[in-house]
């Protein structure tokens, strides 16, 4: 009975995420508390690259020289460039972020979703070694088991992040 619980609340959250990713905003996992209370370490987020223009408190995502980082707009100049804050930091970020370098504003937040994403980088070796306990725990195709849990956890590792 569990097993098909827990399969079938797989199957909604793969199926919702490929709908959603099927308007074609990109998923990021938050791996930082700098937007918190609006977005925690380990929320999953869909941004739309295809918007035409970011708001002023929209919040975005953007890449930088460290990686993509999701901040909330706090400023707009008249040549485009967004002055960009996390919602837990005293102070907005000291360079301002040319447009050209924005992915896009979030769309949707679905918080804890991407919780495995989170602990697949944050503990790897961690990861590993239970995927590899439980596959030889579960009786019957162990080895069915184990390349199974390989493929999740790797296809897990995929799923971009970003400092939130």
């Amino acid at each position: 009975m569990i097993h098909r619980v827990l399969l079938g609340a797989a199957v909604s959250v793969i199926m919702f995420t490929v709908g959603v990713a099927g308007l074609g905003w990109k998923p990021y996992v938050v791996m930082s508390e700098s937007m918190a209370p609006s977005i925690h370490a380990g929320d999953l987020i869909f941004v739309d690259p295809h918007a035409q223009s970011v708001a002023q408190y929209e919040i975005v995502t953007y890449n930088d020289p460290r990686g993509p980082v999701t901040h909330r707009v706090v400023a707009q100049a008249a040549d485009g460039a967004l002055t960009v804050k996390g919602d837990a930091n005293a102070q907005a970020d000291t360079r301002a972020v040319d447009r050209k370098h924005v992915v896009g504003p979030v769309r949707l937040i679905l918080p804890h979703v991407g919780w495995p994403v989170e602990q697949v980088r944050t503990h790897p070796v961690k990861i590993a070694l239970g995927a590899l306990v439980l596959a030889l725990l579960i009786p019957g195709r162990r080895i069915f088991a184990l390349i199974l849990l390989g493929a999740l956890v790797a296809g897990v590792a995929m799923v971009p992040t970003t400092v939130g």
